[in-house]
């Protein structure tokens, strides 16, 4: 058993941390003043106490209000419920107070030192089942952060320990579930943040460093001793740092996120400002603002009230949630108050842009944002001026005349200001809108977006010293690997054979990367060019054909994955989709291009059959997002692949498309676009799958040379994986992963088999996981690589000794399904490896089982070895229902080191081990046999005697549990774990008992853990149904 609690190894750094950053710290006994009950999550007297002082109000007054903010605590939908009980947190109610109305507010968010900001631990709240939440920041008593705090060092455990204790929030305290704003997962080592009953994907490291600076911050108190601060001289900006390794690397993580995410001020920042209940496809999905998201937006508020620089730069990489940014971003400016009521432009270049970004302001349900509808529509708010959120085409700007607004306060948002918002659009816009700030949003830059929206003024450049700002915000490609934002790019090469040369390739990329017109883009579709020719040769298209059919069938569809074809232009997509249909049914394929008006003859009828309407376009998508299932078949829906030529490349998110087929010429911002459909994590909770990268198998050649291809800052852009580079780097990962192994004869034999269960039993098994986890993801994401074959025994024996590893140690707390479809099939299919556990005994755990270790053909050692691992499952299946196997973990911890130390003859440690066995298999029974008439009775005095130390009394602890028993008997009736209220009566009864002078002694009264396991205990054994 490890040394360092969860007390001491996160839950009390965490709290000290807090409690210099402007958080009270308060204990339950500092608590107990205002009687909260357990069934109320809310300290109501403290929010009826603080909306007084807030508003200047009586407290009868106050009480009303609250009344009415808890009203909402009542929704039997628990997301429904938070939704409407945040929204009125932040926007306050209004009571009719002797014939007026009157705004009541429960949080002050313009002095924020008004509110009470209080931190505590092991804060209890009884629902349908008690949950008992690590650490709380409460906020005039309403509990907004619940903090899960897991020691780092405990077997088994981790930060996504915390998370699966969030997930049940709303069923077992649906209260609690819907006062929270956010949760907070940390271990010791590191610390993320998401929405409670989200999978462990959707939590985030916060990693900004800039301090909240809206309201003094007690960080910056230079008696503070917290963290170290500076003065960004790039930005102004001040920032914390916390401890790093001598190569610039964080070293305390956890600090850092505690510090950069917690700030109160920020808190309530995200509070009022980050936080969204997203609709879609008959679900509400709550999300929090990332740290990038929330980093931009402040940025532009900062410099739109500020006022000395009007425009400005956000590169937040494709994939790491821009649409979201832009809603965060305009809700903040349309809440602000020095700006009264802006109005806000997002200005889009194409009309499925504006519906992507449309459905997300939509879906969110954003106050007084809608969609300009045409250009009258458009003219008429130009002219009336009306304060809100609109989203529309730059286009239509092109046709207002001398129509102007010329306010200041109008924000003109552009998403991916890369493409046509330069020119006439661009000056059109700038000539209706001449005194409004401008921001360009891109996840793909390019020089013309820093000179146009990174010029500073004249003016200001002596201030700055410099004319132009290359970004006010930046979020890299490796920015959004490292944070799991998106997933690492992968790419391979089809037959090269087929590739573009140099000259048609340079062709290529010329006419398709073009800034046309879409006149001009037709004109280009009906040229002849030699490049198309190629491409779209009747032996090659044959040929590639066969060749992604076979990717498709052998790499994705085991794992359940989708991918995307890429084809120069639409007849090729035909020419692709035909031959395809001799390896995959209609079904599983559909082509997606704009529909033509202009296609005559031939090219009229090769297109037809795959024009599409919105309506049935927009179907096929949604049936491409989902997993196909047999529900899904069982409705229609069976598609697995979408070829394309330009539609579906920008502004098309889904996630479980892994691999793109790319047969086309792109570069630049296309080709960086194109790509990062691949990019998007995936997380199945049903099949556990999980996309480690995006894939892109090259057809044409692009990636032969794709830092000139894409045409950016390396810095900007990371690197690009080559699968050839992986699968040079495979031996040495296998390698690395064996090298514990390399001193054993690998054969199939009784001798081998032990000498590996011996080293297992030596080496540490989390990195013996990791490295294993490595080596079968790197398998999976090369194979069938021809390479591979002089790895493949190696390989099958290290799944051999993982199996031995599963066998005999029991794991309970590692997922041995690792993204293996294909290592799987291999293993089926090779006759090389005989099935090693014959050489393993295999003895059920039962009470014959000393017995049964005697007569198997194991050395005194092994079988020491054997019975300790045994013992230790016992252990880890039970520990969790009853304190007496903290003590057995004690005495095996003990066995375990004389063993190592040769102290004892092993013939003595065999005897030890057998009696530690033969009382665990007597655990039943334990009880009686000492004396005590019951479990429950017997679990109180365990739970007092291991938390005791050297200072136990045997026989007060006795007394008292026998004691606490007969008061818990005598009060429980059938179904009361059910009545909310009864689980406080009975902790009442427990610490009135612990008080009482012949056991003060015992100190339980001022130990909240201990409390805490004791009416875990209570609930394990005397709940009647």
């Amino acid at each position: 058993m490890g040394n360092l609690s969860e007390l001491n190894g996160a839950e009390k750094p965490v709290t000290e941390w807090l409690s210099k950053m402007g958080w009270t710290f308060k204990s339950q006994k500092d608590l107990k003043v205002y009687e909260r009950p357990f069934s109320k999550p809310i300290i109501e007297q403290l929010l009826i106490e603080k909306t007084a002082a807030i508003n200047g109000i009586s407290q009868d007054i106050a009480r009303r209000a609250v009344e009415l903010l808890l009203h909402n605590l009542n929704n039997p939908v628990p997301i429904l419920g938070n939704e409407a009980f945040l929204e009125k947190l932040v926007s306050g109610v209004t009571l009719a107070v002797k014939d007026r109305d009157m705004d009541v507010h429960f949080i002050d968010f313009e002095d924020i030192w008004q509110n009470d900001f209080i931190v505590t631990n092991q804060y209890w709240v009884q629902g349908y089942k008690m949950v008992k939440t690590d650490i709380i920041l409460l906020v005039n008593g309403i509990p907004l952060v619940p903090i899960e705090a897991k020691q780092r060092a405990k077997k088994g455990v981790n930060w996504m320990e915390g998370v699966r204790q969030f997930s049940t929030y709303d069923q077992r305290a649906d209260k609690l579930f819907m006062c929270h704003a956010f949760g907070v997962a940390c271990n010791g080592r590191v610390a993320k943040y998401g929405i409670p009953g989200a999978s462990s994907s959707y939590f985030n490291e916060w990693k900004d460093t800039i301090l909240d600076l809206s309201h003094p911050n007690p960080i910056l108190d230079p008696t503070n001793d917290l963290c170290p601060t500076y003065q960004d001289p790039k930005d102004g900006l001040w920032n914390f740092d916390v401890a790093r390794l001598p190569n610039g690397e964080v070293l305390e993580r956890m600090k850092l996120g505690i510090i950069g995410l917690l700030q109160p001020a920020r808190v309530l920042d995200i509070l009022q400002h980050f936080l969204v209940f997203e609709r879609a496809e008959g679900k509400i999905i709550k999300k929090v603002a990332r740290y990038q998201q929330l980093r931009a937006a402040n940025k532009i508020a900062a410099r739109v009230i500020k006022g000395d620089l009007n425009q400005g730069v956000i590169w937040h990489t494709q994939g790491s949630g821009k649409s979201l940014t832009m809603l965060y971003t305009a809700y903040k400016l349309r809440q602000s108050k020095a700006l009264k009521d802006p109005t806000i432009y997002i200005v889009v270049d194409r009309k499925d842009l504006r519906e992507q970004i449309g459905g997300t302001f939509d879906d969110c349900e954003f106050p007084n944002a809608r969609a300009v509808n045409n250009m009258g529509d458009l003219k008429h708010i130009i002219k009336t001026a009306p304060s809100g959120v609109f989203i529309t085409t730059v286009q239509k700007f092109d046709e207002l005349g001398d129509r102007q607004d010329l306010r200041d306060n109008v924000i003109v948002l552009i998403d991916e200001a890369h493409r046509s918002q330069y020119g006439t659009f661009q000056m059109e816009l700038q000539a209706v809108l001449p005194n409004a700030k401008r921001f360009a949003f891109t996840g793909t830059p390019i020089p013309k977006t820093h000179q146009e929206f990174g010029l500073i003024a004249a003016e200001h450049q002596e201030k700055y010293g410099k004319t132009h700002e290359r970004y006010l915000d930046r979020y890299s490609i490796q920015d959004a690997i490292d944070d799991g934002a998106t997933k690492p790019i992968r790419y391979t090469f089809g037959p090269i054979e087929w590739f573009l040369d140099k000259e048609k390739l340079k062709q290529g990329y010329e006419e398709i990367t073009a800034e046309l017109t879409e006149d001009e883009k037709r004109a280009v579709e009906r040229r002849v060019s030699a490049w198309k020719v190629f491409l779209k040769h009747p032996e090659r298209v044959e040929t590639l054909a066969k060749d992604i059919a076979t990717d498709f069938r052998e790499m994705l569809e085991p794992q359940g994955y989708k991918a995307q074809i890429v084809a120069c232009d639409k007849e090729a997509c035909v020419l692709y989709y035909n031959e395809l249909l001799k390896y995959f049914d209609r079904s599983e394929m559909a082509i997606i291009f704009s529909t033509g008006h202009n296609e005559e003859g031939e090219k009229y009828e090769l297109y037809k059959d795959h024009y599409k309407e919105d309506a049935e376009r927009k179907r096929l998508i949604r049936q491409f997002k989902r997993r196909i299932t047999e529900e899904e078949q069982k409705m229609g829906n069976n598609l697995k692949i979408f070829i394309v030529c330009n539609m579906l490349l920008t502004g098309f998110d889904a996630p479980i498309e892994q691999t793109m087929y790319l047969d086309s010429p792109l570069r630049d911002h296309n080709l960086l676009q194109a790509v990062a459909r691949t990019n998007r994590p995936y997380d199945d909770k049903v099949t556990k799958l999980s996309k480690e990268f995006g894939r892109i198998v090259d057809y044409v050649g692009v990636f032969q040379n794709y830092k000139e291809a894409l045409n950016y800052d390396p810095e900007d852009i990371g690197e690009f994986e080559d699968v050839e580079s992986l699968v040079k780097t495979f031996p040495k990962v296998l390698d690395d992963a064996f090298e514990p192994f390399e001193s054993i004869t690998l054969e199939d034999s009784y001798d081998c088999t032990m000498a590996i269960v011996r080293k297992l039993s030596e080496i540490d098994h989390g990195k013996f996981e990791n490295n294993f986890r490595e080596v079968v993801q790197l398998w999976e994401s090369i194979s069938p690589h021809p390479a591979l074959r002089a790895s493949k025994i190696k390989y099958l024996w290290l799944n051999e000794i993982y199996e031995i590893y599963l066998e005999e140690f029991k794991r309970l707390d590692f997922d041995a399904e690792i993204y293996a479809a294909k290592t799987r099939k291999l293993i089926e299919e090779s006759t090389q490896l005989l099935d090693f556990k014959g050489h393993l005994p295999e003895i059920l755990i039962d009470s014959d089982y000393l017995n049964k270790l005697k007569e198997i053909k194991l050395d005194p050692s092994d079988k020491a070895e054997k019975i300790i691992r045994d013992i230790e499952t016992v252990i880890r299946k039970n520990e969790v229902n009853s304190a007496i196997y903290v003590e057995f973990q004690n005495r095996l911890d003990e066995l375990i080191k004389q063993k190592k130390a040769e102290s004892l003859a092993i013939e003595e440690i065999l005897n030890q081990l057998g009696v530690l066995y033969t009382e665990l298999d007597e655990v039943a029974s334990l009880p009686t046999r000492m004396g005590f008439p019951d479990k429950g009775s017997f679990e109180f005095y365990t739970l007092i005697k291991n938390g005791s130390g050297v200072d136990f009394n045997e026989a007060l602890a006795r007394a008292f549990s026998l004691e606490a028993a007969e008061k818990i008997k005598a009060k429980v009736y059938g179904g009361w774990q059910e009545v909310p209220r009864e689980f406080d009566r009975l902790k009442y009864e427990i610490l009135l008992l612990s008080v009482n002078p012949r056991f003060e002694e015992l100190k339980i009264d001022s130990n909240d853990e201990l409390v805490e396991q004791i009416m875990k205990a209570v609930l394990q054994n005397y709940r009647l149904n």
